[in-house]
């Protein structure tokens, strides 16, 4: 589709793949669009700092997950993770997204059902049951809801309304806003921002020169930067440098863990040896393909085949039919994706090659505390300070 064609073409240009006079032009429209597009959003900041735009709050505790460059960075696990450890805990938990790249249906019948008053906020999933395929939920959301019971999952481009459906019709009283760092419509009592560690702003450059979102100094507004995929970091320099944009924020560093496969047919599970000195084919429509395909090789497959698409790219049952049958050729015994893109996958053909989906999930680096007793720590200190504010 040529938006993915676009979006690999702008990746290609930013990251030096591409050359030529072509690459050359590319990045010089870039680099004026980005001086344009940084004016905007900070525009956009000082105009919600001094009150043209409004933040409006919500009486629920409100939690932000987000990043400051596009993609890349693993918020799903990181969203889940923290959901998960909050319900466990007694609180009514929901999950609110904007639903990215989802499908929402003709322009016709969306405004057809706001000048009727119908509710512009989609279920994902109430808790109980995922009422949303992957297409009209958006792959992020419609992951979270199939491996989050009892926390409903919400989807709305304007979060302020899918923040108080929550509330209304769930009882919430924690949201998490699943990539509202830039999202400043809502008030929120604690931001999470996360920086890939192996790749933590890019070339340095505003987007369309380069994948940051906004200014590095904008971390400021940071209570909480999580480094993922630490490993890959000079961990020492990479603090001193948040520490630069944001003294007083606090610091964590985590890492992806491969927990087990999913046989995306059957549902079953299979161990992380399921991979060792087996010939693999990967699919991965993710912003880093690298970082999984790593992880397969240090599992002990042998990759003969990489499929790449673009960030959450929809695939269509004939190019799945062909990558199978590419697979097969190249002598793949199976084709292993990522949970992510798995979600995003039709329905497949009986028999022939296996699929199978990775599971991850952050853990805290080889040596450190742990990880959901760090986040906990963090959490508890914000809350007192909530309420102390609440009650002063």
């Amino acid at each position: 589709m040529m938006r993915d064609r676009l979006e690999q073409y702008f990746i290609g240009v930013v990251t030096g793949q591409k050359a030529g006079w072509g690459a050359a032009l590319g990045k010089g429209c870039f680099r004026g669009l980005s001086w344009i597009y940084r004016i905007a959003v900070q525009a956009r900041y000082l105009f919600y700092r001094i009150g043209i735009f409004k933040s409006r709050g919500s009486t629920a505790w409100i939690i932000s997950v987000g990043n400051i460059t596009l993609g890349g960075t693993g918020k799903t696990p990181v969203v889940e993770r923290l959901a998960r450890l909050l319900a466990e805990r007694g609180r009514k938990v929901a999950v609110v997204s904007r639903g990215y790249r989802r499908k929402t249906g003709p322009l016709i019948r969306r405004l057809r059902e706001k000048l009727r008053g119908a509710p512009t906020t989609r279920i994902v999933s109430d808790g109980r049951q995922v009422l949303l395929n992957s297409r009209v939920a958006g792959d992020e959301p419609y992951m979270l809801a199939s491996n989050l019971d009892g926390i409903p999952i919400l989807v709305n481009r304007n979060r302020h309304k899918a923040v108080q459906y929550a509330v209304h019709r769930f009882k919430s009283d924690t949201i998490i806003l699943d990539d509202g760092f830039q999202h400043l419509g809502v008030k929120r009592d604690l931001d999470i921002v996360l920086i890939d560690g192996g790749n933590p702003f890019g070339n340095g450059h505003i987007f369309p020169r380069g994948i940051l979102r906004e200014p590095r100094h904008n971390l400021a507004r940071a209570d909480l930067v999580l480094i993922t995929k630490s490993e890959e970091a000079d961990l020492e320099k990479l603090r001193g440098k948040i520490r630069a944009y944001n003294p007083q924020t606090e610091i964590l560093a985590g890492r992806y863990q491969p927990t087990y496969f999913t046989d995306v047919r059957t549902s079953l599970r299979s161990s992380l040896d399921l991979v060792r000195d087996t010939k693999v084919a990967t699919l991965a429509g993710i912003a880093r393909p690298q970082g999984f395909e790593r992880i397969l090789e240090d599992l002990g497959a042998i990759l003969v085949q990489r499929h790449r698409f673009a960030d959450h790219y929809f695939y269509r049952p004939q190019e799945i039919i062909d990558i199978l049958h590419s697979s097969s050729q190249e002598g793949a015994e199976m084709l292993i994706t990522t949970e992510k893109d798995a979600a995003r996958l039709p329905r497949l053909p009986r028999g022939g090659l296996p699929v199978f989906s990775l599971r991850v999930r952050i853990e805290s680096r080889e040596g450190e505390e742990d990880f959901d007793r760090q986040l906990l720590t963090f959490l508890r200190k914000r809350e007192q300070t909530r309420r102390r504010g609440n009650t002063g």
